[in-house]
């Protein structure tokens, strides 16, 4: 039995590895492409489902400050009741202190991506500066990467923390509900491709 928890273990880990670099691509290209970063997003996952990547929520547009740490915290409702069992929260960091009217550095900033089980936190954090424009008629900027830091049980911001706390409540609420409420807001529901039918 401990034989098959630690090779289940090594599966999600392995996946949480590779939506991280795929994270990483993707912020790299939008920044390329369109000279943007990715809203706040939360990747959902139920370990006791084959597969076990469900779905994606997108931040919705928000206001400043409290506006904008409330939006992050709703991104916990859906996960909570799907009763998930692991997220990947992912958000650019120099972005989302702006957004919530903290100082940030001009000069440089990082990829987060925070993997959060029930019982553990690891932030995947990969700091990047903008080095100049693409050229051209691009509105595109190009990214400097450097070494992805690993932290255990890291120091969150507040909305972030709200958002597993939210979460881990795992309400009795309906499902349909829940996702019609989401998009009413503006948030953007991505179903993975074997859970987009149900």
């Amino acid at each position: 039995m401990l034989d098959r928890m630690l090779e289940e273990a090594w599966v999600y880990d392995e996946l949480v590895r590779r939506m991280v670099e795929t994270l990483h691509r993707g912020v790299d290209d939008l920044l390329r492409r369109a000279g943007v970063v990715l809203p706040p997003t939360v990747y959902v996952f139920a370990e006791d489902l084959d597969p076990p990547f469900v779905c994606s929520v997108q931040c919705r547009r928000f206001y400043r400050r409290a506006d904008a740490a409330a939006a992050v915290a709703e991104l916990g409702a859906l996960p909570s009741a799907l009763a998930a069992t692991r997220l990947l929260v992912a958000w650019e960091e120099q972005d989302l202190k702006v957004a919530l009217g903290l100082p940030a550095d001009p000069d440089t900033t990082a990829l987060v991506a925070l993997d959060a089980t029930l019982t553990e936190r690891t932030l995947h954090r990969r700091p990047f500066r903008l080095a100049g424009a693409v050229g051209g008629a691009s509105p595109g900027l190009v990214p400097e990467w450097g070494e992805l830091q690993r932290l255990v049980d890291p120091a969150l911001p507040g909305p972030v923390a709200r958002l597993l706390a939210v979460w881990q409540q795992w309400r009795n609420e309906d499902l349909n509900d829940t996702v019609i409420r989401l998009q009413t807001a503006g948030h953007r529901v991505g179903w993975a491709d074997s859970y987009s039918s149900a």
